[in-house]
């Protein structure tokens, strides 16, 4: 991986995706798309006092989940790219700390898209 500039990066490589894992809300999981989700929740937040709370924990059981179904140990994963589209990856890092994955931050919004 090469640095190029202050925030860019350039894989010597193409990125590998060996497996995905998905967990969502309930109104994810009353649509059509809901046979294809690892976990459906009934409560969105899943037993925690505040949405950030429940969001960390969404992120940092998908992350567990996806580990298990790739057979991989979290020490062979290179590192993962987390992030939300309202600009606060406060869950992202809360729910990714105990992992010990170095993670890049997406930071999205409308203006990405003008």
């Amino acid at each position: 991986m090469q640095k190029i500039g202050s925030q860019t990066i350039k894989f010597d490589a193409p990125p590998t995706i060996l497996d995905t894992a998905c967990i969502v809300g309930p109104k994810e999981a009353d649509g059509p798309l809901s046979k294809y989700f690892d976990k459906c929740l009934e409560d969105e937040f899943w037993g925690e006092k505040t949405w950030e709370k429940a969001e960390s924990k969404i992120i940092r059981e998908t992350v567990n989940s996806v580990i298990a179904k790739s057979g991989l140990s979290s020490d062979k994963i290179d590192f993962c790219f987390a992030g939300d589209l309202l600009n606060q990856c406060i869950s992202s890092s809360f729910g990714l700390r105990e992992s010990n994955i170095p993670f890049f931050r997406n930071i999205w919004s409308v203006f990405n898209f003008c």
